[in-house]
């Protein structure tokens, strides 16, 4: 009995472990079971980070390649700027000031840009051929433009400078010496210089001949001196010239300066004339208060051009000041002043007066187009 009852218990106590392997096991199958699913959960969201993050890598790339196209271009646009030589821009913007000063006494800023182009493209065009429109257009302004305008301005009243000191030597060896002047005198010391006999003769007599019986007026003697010192000026220099002489003698203005916004209608008046062959008077044209003020902002830019020591003006000196194309002048007619006309064949009545005129204007180039 004893035997039987042990063996009983050993078969329970076999049993209660069999059963606390089982459900040990349910329990461990379950956790594994829980497990495997939340592993799936976290590979299939770390599949999706994983997706996100190669987007974000290939945006990165593609970022990365157009900045490297950016920084390219950006390099390649300072290396041009950079590696054009300076002194091959300082010849050339010479070349294009002569052009511009023989066509143009005041260019428009356009005009400036354009001049520049067509002697670029016609001297040059792998030069400018390297520039996109926008490239070109910031390349100029910064690299070209301020040279180009300031050293115009400069020739400008260094031209007008010459004009006057010629326009005096021719009065003066005339017998007509015009009395001095400083340029930078009130109105009324001006108007006071202008009221003077001997400036008033010098206005009147600018289209006369300078003896009778001979084609030569002092208009035509002052543009000959200008044409052996500066080497056949072109029509619109002779025009300016022209306009510079009756200007700054007019008695009726309250300056002696020379103003963009007169200066350019007198200009286009008297080129005009020399296309046409017309007589060359003072016109009515020439009457005005004297009170215009230069809107062209080329004032200041003349200031240094040719200036005198002291700003005065006379027959003996060698600079004058440029300042002459910075503010407002003009004149009014005057009604005692011959007709006599400095070019035109029809003034004169000899053969050999006509002669003289004809050779004058095949000098100049002055015939009709």
């Amino acid at each position: 009995m004893a035997t039987k009852h042990g063996e009983k218990r050993n078969i329970d106590d076999n049993e209660r472990i069999s059963k606390r392997n089982t459900e040990k096991s349910s329990k461990l199958y379950f956790i594994v079971k829980v497990n495997k699913k939340s592993i799936e959960k976290l590979l299939r969201t770390n599949s999706q980070i994983i997706s996100k993050l190669e987007v974000l890598i290939t945006g990165q790339k593609n970022l990365k390649t157009r900045l490297s196209g950016i920084e390219k271009k950006l390099n390649d646009d300072n290396k041009n700027n950079n590696t054009i030589d300076p002194e091959y821009i300082k010849e050339f913007v010479k070349k294009v000031l002569k052009i511009l000063f023989e066509n143009f006494i005041y260019p428009s800023q356009d005009k400036y840009r354009l001049a520049t182009e067509k002697y670029l493209k016609d001297e040059n065009p792998e030069f400018i051929r390297q520039f996109k429109k926008n490239q070109w257009i910031i390349f100029f302004e910064k690299k070209i433009a301020p040279t180009l305008v300031q050293q115009h301005r400069s020739i400008r009243g260094t031209f007008t400078s010459r004009v006057k000191n010629v326009m005096y030597s021719v009065f003066e060896a005339t017998g007509h010496k015009l009395p001095s002047i400083n340029t930078q005198v009130s109105p009324s010391k001006i108007q006071e210089w202008k009221s003077k006999p001997e400036v008033k003769r010098c206005y009147n007599n600018l289209f006369k001949k300078v003896k009778d019986g001979q084609p030569t007026t002092y208009m035509s003697l002052i543009i000959d001196k200008l044409q052996k010192e500066n080497k056949n000026p072109s029509k619109t220099q002779i025009a300016y010239a022209i306009s510079i002489c009756e200007t700054y003698l007019n008695p009726n203005n309250q300056n002696i300066q020379m103003s963009e916004s007169i200066m350019k209608s007198k200009i286009i008046n008297n080129l005009q004339k020399l296309e046409n062959r017309d007589k060359f008077t003072h016109s009515d044209d020439d009457s005005h208060d004297g009170n215009d003020v230069d809107n062209g902002g080329d004032g200041a830019a003349d200031d240094g051009a040719g200036a005198a020591d002291n700003g005065v003006t006379n027959d003996g000196r060698s600079n004058d000041s440029a300042a002459n194309d910075s503010a407002a002048n003009n004149g009014a007619a005057n009604d005692s002043i011959a007709d006599d006309d400095i070019l035109s064949s029809d003034s004169y009545n000899t053969e050999e007066e006509g002669q003289y005129v004809n050779s004058l204007l095949e000098n100049y180039g002055l015939y009709r187009k």
